[in-house]
């Protein structure tokens, strides 16, 4: 596992994102990008996607088939409270046929400066032992998001902010069959 703090230096990403009413809706819509390579950046997920893992990866390098993103917004008066223990993998596949795909590698970055309590990420390593990230802005974490179980805790004032990225070295089945958004305008 990896731990960033003040991770983006470009303060004008970070503004763009803050000042963006469309970055975090609509709550758990999961998109995919095929990446740099294949298609051209289109929205500014894909600029912060371009930011962490062509310009400044952490880890790396992995040989993938694209990125599978989504945005978590959660808080006492939002539809989600916390999100409950799991692990990442192909939801579809699983559901059809009980084998279970992982991502090769998960991200979860804080991109708004706003107030909240709770929320914390709390990743399960092997043993059981629990550990406790606090959730802080502009802070990236990079772990086993398909291995580790994982959850986030309640929020229990103001809204937490986040947007999980997960490596592919296969294609999700969902993206093939069209149940997936693909994110083509900013």
């Amino acid at each position: 596992m990896v731990i960033l703090d003040n991770f983006i230096t470009d303060q004008s990403l970070l503004d763009r994102i803050d000042n963006d009413d469309n970055f975090f809706g609509p709550n758990g819509n999961f998109m995919w990008w095929d990446g740099w390579w294949n298609s051209k950046t289109q929205s500014l997920k894909h600029e912060l996607i371009e930011y962490i893992w062509k310009h400044n990866p952490p880890v790396g390098p992995f040989d993938i088939e694209g990125f599978e993103y989504w945005t978590g917004v959660y808080g006492p008066s939002k539809p989600n409270k916390s999100l409950g223990t799991h692990y990442d993998k192909d939801e579809l596949h699983y559901k059809r046929t009980g084998e279970i795909i992982r991502p090769v590698i998960g991200t979860v970055f804080y991109p708004k400066n706003v107030p909240f309590k709770g929320g914390y990420l709390e990743i399960e390593h092997d043993g059981g032992e629990m550990e406790r990230i606090q959730a802080k802005y502009n802070r990236l974490i990079i772990f086993q998001a398909g291995e580790d179980l994982h959850r986030v805790t309640h929020v229990t004032e103001g809204t937490r902010y986040a947007i999980a990225i997960n490596l592919w070295d296969v294609e999700p089945v969902a993206v093939a069959e069209g149940e997936m958004v693909i994110e083509t305008n900013k």
